[in-house]
């Protein structure tokens, strides 16, 4: 077993098949979050942090696959806490800063992401990166309103979509990136 620091945010763990044999975990462990393999997380997750200087002292997202090399790479991201300024910051008045909330949503194709922006309402203030990773189209959107504006929002993204549970880091590492800033602003002037 070997473990590789990426940055201060993630770690890969790489365990070979038959180290998962020696401690009796199946494959089916790993995917099924069996009492095994959470104590198998946490025991290299204790080991990270004597080798590798990376302690879990906040959320976080996992990734499990199996490598060609008859190694399961599990691949743990922190997640970032990103903060912005408050608008009376922005005009120069003492305020204190506000968590800005990201949802990240995943389509199977370009064109269940078009239906969206073609029937969202506003999109001025709202916030948005598009990715692309394994095939599917994953977008970053932040600042989506309130009240009846956002529950608009989410209902359209959750009909042509899901909401999923992976971190922007993880794509900017691993996808590619179609369109940085205001995503969907973009696909709705040329779509």
């Amino acid at each position: 077993m070997r473990i590789q620091k990426i940055n201060e945010n993630t770690i890969r763990i790489f365990i070979s098949f038959a180290e998962l044999a020696d401690r009796d975990i199946t494959m089916a462990d790993l995917f099924q979050r069996s009492q095994r393999s959470e104590q198998l997380f946490w025991e290299l997750i204790s080991q990270a942090r004597e080798e590798v200087e990376f302690s879990l002292d906040q959320p976080f997202w996992i990734q499990a696959t199996a490598s060609s090399n008859d190694e399961f790479v599990i691949t743990v991201i922190k997640q970032e806490e990103t903060t912005e300024p408050l608008p009376r910051e922005r005009e120069g008045k003492r305020a204190g800063r506000s968590k800005v909330m990201e949802w990240i949503y995943v389509f199977a194709d370009i064109e269940d992401l078009l239906a969206v922006v073609k029937r969202m309402p506003d999109l001025a203030r709202v916030r948005s990166s598009l990715f692309q990773f394994e095939g599917e189209y994953y977008l970053v959107v932040s600042h989506l309103g309130t009240g009846k504006k956002r529950q608009l929002a989410e209902a359209l993204f959750d009909e042509y979509g899901e909401k999923v549970d992976v971190a922007k880091p993880f794509l900017e590492e691993h996808g590619k990136l179609i369109i940085k800033e205001r995503a969907l602003q973009s696909l709705r002037a040329y779509f």
